[in-house]
Parts: structure tokens; sequence; C-alpha cells
């Protein structure tokens, strides 16, 4: 009877582990999810470095110790108020019952808070991402994002946006020994 009791708490925890994820795994952003159709996420080496970089991008634009992040509150809330005002002056021209127009406003101003806010996120994350993949050695253009692999070392412009090349890049461009 002892063995049976001191195994069921083993199995118990056996099967209790299984579905937890190792603690390497880096953590998702919801916000991540706004960023879908970027072609810089394609050109991480792994989905591991991809997610990682994600994550590193996540906590950097949430720290209310950047400027980027109460430049982006001050962009939401003049957005939101704007749209509020506009859509209260709208709709008072229009004959419906005031539920009505109160529940369209709040419709439309949450409407312009979640585009506000996945422009915004999507404006600074795809150069951001550039950082991070010339920071992992994969090299692309930090202007324009085209991916630069098998370039002669001797090329000193991106073939798609004329930009030339940072000193990171060429860096990258030309193989360790060979300079």
């Amino acid at each position: 009877m002892n063995d049976s009791q001191s195994a069921k708490p083993n199995q118990e925890t056996n099967a209790g582990a299984a579905p937890k994820k190792p603690p390497s795994a880096p953590r998702r952003h919801l916000l991540n999810l706004t960023l879908a159709g970027l072609p810089e996420l394609e050109m991480f080496p792994t989905d591991q470095e991809r997610q990682v970089a994600l994550q590193e991008i996540g906590e950097e634009a949430g720290s209310p110790a950047s400027g980027g992040f109460w430049f982006a509150i001050a962009v939401i809330v003049g957005t939101v108020l704007t749209t509020g005002y506009l859509s209260r002056w709208l709709l008072s021209v229009i004959d419906l019952p005031r539920f009505v127009k109160e529940m369209l406003q709040i419709i439309i101003c949450g409407a312009a808070f979640f585009m506000v806010l996945r422009w915004l996120h999507r404006s600074g994350t795809a150069k951001t991402l550039r950082e991070k993949l010339l920071a992992r050695g994969v090299p692309v253009c930090i202007k324009c994002g085209y991916l630069l692999h098998g370039l002669s070392p001797a090329t000193a412009r991106c073939p798609e946006c004329g930009t030339p090349f940072s000193e990171r890049v060429r860096s990258i461009l030309v193989p360790p020994g060979s300079g």
C-alpha cells in the first residue's frame, strides 16, 4: 500500500510536468500579432532567435523609461480624443437614439485606438528588427530591409535602394580572415 501511494505522487508529478514550456522559451507578446507579414521576421536563422528579438523589442517599447513609449501614449490619447470629438459632432446630425449614438462613438474611438496602436507598433519595429538581424550576423540593408546574402564584399551600396553600407554591414559581408 505504501508503494502504490508513493508511486501515485510520482506519476502526478511526471504528468503535470509534461505540458510546461522549457525555461529558456521566450514569452510571446500579444502586440507581436500586429507584426505578421513583416518580411524581416522571416530572415532570422531560427524561430528561437526571432522570438528572442521580438521579446527584446516588446520589452524596449513597453518601457516607460523610453521616449518612444511616451510619444506613443501622446499620439494614441490625441487620436482617441480627436476621434471622440469628431464622431460626436458627426453623430449629432444623425437622428438616432442617444444610446445608439454613444455606442457608435465608443466603437469608432476603439477602432481608432487599435488602428493607431498597430501603426505605431509596426512603423518602428521593422528598422529595429533589421538592427537585431545585423547583430546576429544576417546582412540586411538597414533602410529598406533588402537581404544582402551573396553580394560581393566590393559592393558599397544596397542594390535595392542605393543606401551606402555602414561599417557594420561591410564587416558582415566580408568573410572573417579575408580582409
